[in-house]
């Protein structure tokens, strides 16, 4: 029987039956008999397409039944049920954290992995150790997008190089390749806060491994999947090295990945194949083509946002509307100008429906410097001082988040677009005032971009402070 094609109330009511038919035996519903079901609804949850609510239905009644088949577990001397029921619970954690309280649910993960280590070790069940600590360092890189990137990564690595202990290439061909392509996941999003070249270069060697094995002939779904993830880490590549030619490995890495992960057989992972895609003709564009790359970009994120709707994947969602807002962004630097602003708006407006202080702070202050800027690019064309201030008031909300203490190369950042945008106020009302708020925000950027560590972001912060202190002397010797 194929429980993936059961409905809830056909679960439930086979459940039901073999409860029933246990008591009538006067015997505890047996271990298998709980995980079978559960895993019935587990399939039912990765069923495409899958509303996120019905999803979460069916992801809790498999975590309340895994739970019963932990307890049941429990009764006996076997550990492997054990650590595979704390495992499987793990898993539904994990899955449950694609749809809500993501920090809550990769915590909640990471402490079931944790417990099935306690009994599934290297040395007495090697195979459930690997399995674990694969699923561990997966759980650490999901947590890391949410909290404490840095560390959550390498936590991530750890566990994933100790399945590697197991997941041999000569033994455990499929399950290398899964692990490896696991790896460089983790990479990639360390290498958004560390050594960024390193990093990439490892995530790049070990999805070279994992297409040692997961080929397009033999395994066409997990081609797709690393394909996505060597694109990243190309994409990541292109900004510290060869940028032309890493976005444009990057690109061929993603249309690898769309021969498999069609919108078809596959939403969801042509959702994120579409979004990358777009992220990569956006990096494209900062070198060649400006205006044509930026309109490959919009057209694959307007791809993804067919998958990735507010309702069934909000998180994604945010993510692609902050990146689209990006394209029209840098879209408005070569024509259209007030258009294309009017449309970045209008998409990072979207993002922060998702995006907000409370839930994603890091991903708040982001999309908040973004419409500061789409809102400071708006005002070159038109109605300069209403948009000014609204780009003010993005900035001072990004800067609620992006601390000196936390963040401080996002609060240089942020410090000297927000003096550009007093800078630019101080054109129209309230000149001497305007300079002096600006003066004061460059300063506070050169506090983080000194001269000996970024050079060429202090020069650029430098010549916008000297700029300012010109127009602060014209404007006292004007009114002297």
């Amino acid at each position: 029987m194929d429980e993936s094609r059961l409905d809830s109330p056909d679960l439930r009511k086979m459940h039901e039956e073999l409860v029933k038919a246990a008591a009538s035996r006067g015997v505890e519903l047996p271990y298998h008999a709980y995980t079978v079901i559960a895993q019935g609804y587990l399939s039912r949850a990765r069923l495409a397409p899958m509303a996120a609510a019905t999803a979460v239905e069916s992801l809790q009644a498999a975590l309340k039944l895994f739970y019963d088949a932990a307890e049941r577990a429990s009764v006996g001397e076997d550990p492997l049920l054990r650590a595979d029921s704390q495992r499987r619970i793990g898993n539904v954690y994990w899955e449950l954290a694609r749809y809500q309280d993501v920090k809550g649910n990769c915590h909640r993960a990471i402490n079931a992995y944790e417990e099935a280590l306690k009994v599934g070790t290297l040395g007495e069940l090697p195979m459930e150790y690997g399995k674990t600590q694969n699923n561990l360092g997966t759980a650490y890189r999901t947590l890391a997008g949410v909290e404490d990137k840095a560390g959550n990564c390498r936590r991530a690595i750890e566990a994933l190089e100790e399945a590697l202990r197991v997941y041999t290439l000569e033994d455990l061909p499929m399950d290398y390749g899964m692990t490896q392509n696991n790896l460089a996941a983790a990479y990639s999003t360390l290498a958004e806060v560390e050594q960024k070249r390193e990093n990439c270069r490892r995530a790049i060697e070990a999805c070279e491994e994992a297409l040692r094995v997961r080929t397009l002939e033999d395994f066409p779904m997990g081609y797709g999947t690393t394909q996505t993830n060597l694109g990243t880490a190309y994409r990541a590549l292109a900004e510290v090295e060869e940028k032309g030619e890493n976005c444009r490995r990057a690109i061929e890495a993603y249309e690898e990945a769309l021969r498999v992960h069609t919108l078809e057989d596959s939403p969801i992972d042509y959702g994120m194949a579409q979004n990358n895609l777009g992220n990569a003709y956006s990096t494209l564009a900062e070198v060649e083509e400006k205006g044509e790359n930026c309109r490959r970009a919009i057209e694959a994120y307007e791809q993804a946002l067919r998958v990735r709707t507010l309702e069934d994947f909000p998180i994604d969602y945010g993510m692609t509307q902050n990146n689209l807002g990006n394209a029209y962004n840098t879209l408005a630097e070569v024509e259209e100008k007030g258009e294309n602003c009017r449309r970045a708006i209008e998409a990072y407006e979207e993002a922060l429906r998702v995006r907000t202080l409370e839930d994603f702070p890091m991903d708040y202050g982001m999309t908040q410097n973004n419409l500061g800027a789409a809102y400071s690019t708006l005002a070159e064309v038109e109605e300069k001082g209403e948009n000014c201030r609204r780009a003010i008031e993005a900035y001072e909300q990004a800067l609620r988040v992006r601390t000196l203490e936390d963040f401080p190369m996002d609060h240089g950042m942020t410090q000297s677009n927000l003096g550009t945008a007093y800078a630019t106020l101080a054109e129209v009302q309230d000149k001497g005032d305007n300079y002096r708020k600006a003066i004061a925000a460059y300063q506070a950027a050169l506090s983080v971009y000194t001269e000996d560590e970024f050079p060429d972001l202090h020069r650029a912060v430098d010549r916008s402070l000297v700029r300012t202190l010109e127009g602060v002397c014209t404007g006292e010797e004007g009114s002297s």
